[in-house]
């Protein structure tokens, strides 16, 4: 006990832990916190989801993508609080999470550069769709067996 208080006052050095260490030693909150931390991550990028929808409505596309987008990654980091940014980290970057993480990421990535650049509402539509297809695919990949029944439902023959 007294060392972590010499440590937080700096009378005693600290240990060299790097980045991951650090981050690790983050996640150090109890279930309650964590699934605390989780509701309200999840609240507020659900309500800023919600609060864009009326903008599209209104034609005010860029501020509609900033917010939908801005919503719409809070909502996947309230999962950090889970099981820690490493641990979610390499769950994303799993074979079978890649792709999705990626066309996610980029979706987003390009929404936001045509709503500041081209203020395009189609291009941007185009690529909020791209961003929700892309969100749900993530989001299957966490379920045993979800990308099989989502082929399933879509590739009926």
């Amino acid at each position: 006990m007294f060392d972590k208080l010499k440590q937080a006052v700096g009378l005693q050095e600290q240990e060299e832990k790097g980045l991951v260490g650090q981050l690790d030693e983050a996640m150090t909150l109890s279930w309650k916190n964590r699934l605390i931390g989780f509701g309200c991550c999840l609240a507020v990028g659900l309500l800023l989801t919600l609060i864009s929808i009326p903008m599209l409505w209104t034609m005010q596309i860029t501020k509609f993508a900033v917010m939908y987008s801005v919503g719409s990654v809070v909502s996947v980091l309230s999962t950090l609080f889970l099981m820690g940014p490493v641990k979610q980290f390499q769950r994303m970057m799993e074979e079978k999470r890649i792709l999705a993480t990626i066309v996610y990421i980029l979706s987003i990535a390009g929404t936001l550069t045509i709503a500041f650049t081209t203020h395009n509402p189609a291009l941007c539509l185009i690529m909020l769709v791209i961003q929700i297809l892309a969100l749900v695919w993530y989001c299957v990949t966490w379920i045993p067996g979800g990308q099989a029944a989502l082929k399933s439902i879509i590739f009926r023959s």
